[in-house]
C-alpha cells in the first residue's frame, strides 16, 4: 500500500531525475554560406546535432530581412549519420540566398524554434514558424571579397557563440567544435534513473506500513 505521506519523497525523486531527462545539447545551425566575390557558388546551410538524430518534420527557413517574413523552406529528412556517441553534420544546398542582412531559422514540427540566426543585421521574424522571434546576429559576415569555397562556421564549445571565415566544409562537423561527443546524456539512462525513483519509491512505501497498536484484552470482573 502506498500511503500519501510518502507522497513528497516520490515528487522529490520525480524532479531530481528531470534534469538528467532533459540535460542534451539542442542541435544548432552550424555552418552558412551565403555570399563570395563573383557570381555566389555553393550557397548551403549546416546543421550540425546528435548522430542517430531524426530530421523527418524538421525544415531550413529563411528569412528576408526587409520584411521580417519567410522567402524559403527547405524540408530535411534522413537521420544524421555518424558513429554512435558522437556528433556530426549534414548541409542542403541554397542556391539563391539571399546576401543579407537576412536570417536562417531551423525548426522542428515536435519541438518547434531550436535555431535562429541572423547575418549582418538583428531581425525579428513577423510571420511564419519563428514568427515573433529574434534571431541571434552572427559575429561576421560574407560579401563580394569573401573567397569561393568559404564558409561561417560556429566554432568552440556548447555554451560558447563564436564563429569563424574558414574553408567550406560541408557535411563535415566544424573542426573548431570541441566537447560535442560526451555532453549528451542518453534519454535511456535518463529514463533509468526516473525508472529507479519509483522502484524506490515502491520499495520505500512498502516497508513503511503504518505502526499497529497492540490490542488490549479486557477481563470483567
Amino acid at each position: 500500500m502506498i500511503f500519501p505521506r510518502f507522497a513528497p519523497l516520490a515528487l522529490l525523486m520525480f524532479f531530481l531525475v528531470l534534469p538528467a531527462r532533459a540535460s542534451w545539447i539542442s542541435p544548432f545551425i552550424s555552418e552558412i554560406h551565403y555570399d563570395n566575390k563573383g557570381a555566389d557558388a555553393g550557397e548551403l546551410v549546416g546543421v550540425s546535432g546528435p548522430v542517430g538524430l531524426d530530421l523527418s518534420d524538421w525544415q531550413v527557413i529563411l528569412y528576408n530581412g526587409a520584411d521580417g517574413r519567410p522567402y524559403r523552406s527547405v524540408s530535411l529528412s534522413g537521420q544524421l549519420a555518424g558513429s554512435a556517441g558522437e556528433w556530426a553534420e549534414a548541409y542542403w544546398p541554397m542556391a539563391g540566398m539571399q546576401n543579407g542582412p537576412d536570417a536562417v531559422a531551423l525548426y522542428s514540427a515536435a519541438d518547434g524554434l531550436i535555431d535562429f540566426v541572423a547575418y549582418e543585421a538583428g531581425l525579428t521574424a513577423s510571420a511564419g514558424p519563428a514568427s515573433g522571434a529574434t534571431a541571434r546576429v552572427l559575429p561576421l559576415s560574407e560579401g563580394g571579397s569573401t573567397a569561393i569555397g568559404s564558409s561561417l562556421q560556429r566554432v568552440g564549445g556548447s555554451g560558447d557563440w563564436d564563429w569563424v571565415l574558414a574553408s567550406a566544409t560541408p557535411g563535415i562537423l566544424n573542426p573548431g567544435l570541441v566537447g560535442f561527443e560526451v555532453e549528451r546524456v542518453p534519454s535511456m539512462g535518463a529514463w533509468a534513473l526516473w525508472l529507479a525513483g519509483i522502484a524506490a519509491w515502491l520499495f520505500w512505501s512498502s516497508v513503511r506500513t503504518p505502526r499497529q497498536m497492540p490490542l488490549k484484552c479486557g477481563v470483567r470482573e
